[in-house]
């Protein structure tokens, strides 16, 4: 499967879950991260590698605050 070099988190309760994109389209999660080292390497590894990572904690809050 080929994927966008793009990787989204949110910040959940028991840590950071991640998000991959398919050039098919859609989401896939990816993996969990329980720790901010985790995430700050992660982040570190995205960014050696060229692909941008975004954190999208804040527009799912917005998203979820609308959708009630």
């Amino acid at each position: 499967m080929q994927v966008f070099k793009q990787v989204s988190y949110v910040q959940i309760l028991k840590g950071w879950q991640t998000y991959v994109f398919p050039v098919s389209g859609g989401f896939l999660r990816y993996k969990l991260l329980t720790t901010s080292q985790e995430l700050e390497e992660a982040k570190e590894r995205c960014h050696l590698e060229g692909w941008k990572i975004i954190d999208a904690t804040r527009l799912v809050k917005r998203l979820n605050k609308i959708s009630r």
